[in-house]
């Protein structure tokens, strides 16, 4: 019996580009995506030989912790490719809000996939560890980066790695409340007529080849589900036009939403500015990124 411990950190979109509709109904996209430093969930992973089977925990009530979960996936997919077997305990200690666009449950995914295959001695190269992500979920491959910035294509399994990024000091804020998927990327299909026009700028590129300064950066801020997403939580836009008017650089939401960020200079700030949201939206989840 062995015990281990490891963290997982949210995520951030700096730029979502969704460029295009594949055959089999995922969706091409580019995205600039960064890992977060002071927002991670834990994790807590028990591996038994005199065991079978999986079993989890969490102390959020609303993740799954049957079959559905991800890390269970991730587990039953890794003892297909690898072939091999254990009993798993796995204790998830949430403190990303679940379906808010951060990444939670792929980057618990990824965290654990890290932990199995290091036990097994590695077993499985980073290629192959990557597919094994892919196979359960699009943006898990982003977190078995050691960097904590990436470039991602394709369908979220292509990845381009930042080496050198500046330092991001972010202040997120959720207004309590989930978009379906599946209703997004519908909507997208509808109303994004120029979804797959080459005549496009690439957005994300521009954005990596400008972060010479924070204030650069933060003007190449980009989500293609701001269009459906500022519908169904009207009071997005409220929140980004508050984080700019506190001293935010720039302001998004990430993923599909409906987690509003801003980019501040110093971390310092967006502790101030913390401290004023939390004070006027008191049901809100308001925390340092």
């Amino acid at each position: 019996m062995k015990k281990t411990k490891t963290i997982s950190p949210a995520k951030i979109n700096l730029t979502l580009e969704i460029i295009e509709k594949l055959p089999n109904g995922f969706h091409g996209l580019r995205s600039v995506i960064v890992k977060t430093e002071n927002m991670f969930d834990e994790i807590e992973i028990i591996f038994d030989e005199k065991k079978d089977g999986i079993n989890i925990s969490c102390d959020d009530k609303s993740i799954p912790t049957d079959e559905r979960n991800i890390c269970w996936k991730i587990a039953e997919e890794f003892f297909k490719v690898s072939r091999k077997k254990i009993g798993l305990e796995i204790k998830i200690k949430k403190r990303i809000p679940a379906l808010a666009g951060l990444g939670g449950g792929s980057s618990n995914g990824a965290s654990f996939l890290l932990a199995l295959n290091e036990y097994f001695d590695n077993i499985l190269s980073f290629k192959k560890m990557v597919g094994v992500a892919a196979e359960v979920g699009k943006d898990i491959p982003f977190f078995l980066l050691k960097e904590n910035c990436s470039y991602v294509s394709g369908a979220g399994e292509k990845l381009k790695p930042i080496a050198i990024f500046p330092k991001l000091n972010f202040l997120l804020i959720n207004p309590k409340g989930e978009i379906g998927t599946g209703w997004a990327y519908g909507e997208l299909d509808k109303r994004m007529w120029f979804m797959n026009n080459d005549k496009r700028r690439n957005i994300s590129q521009k954005m990596i080849s400008d972060f010479s300064s924070l204030e650069k950066m933060s003007n190449w801020l980009y989500n293609d589900f701001e269009i459906v997403a500022e519908e169904k939580f009207p009071i997005i836009k409220e929140l980004k036009n508050c984080l700019i008017s506190f001293g935010a650089l720039g302001a998004s939401i990430t993923g599909k939403g409906p987690t509003v960020f801003g980019i501040f200079k110093t971390k310092k700030e967006a502790l101030k500015v913390k401290e004023i949201l939390k004070k006027k939206y008191l049901e809100f989840f308001v925390e340092i990124g």
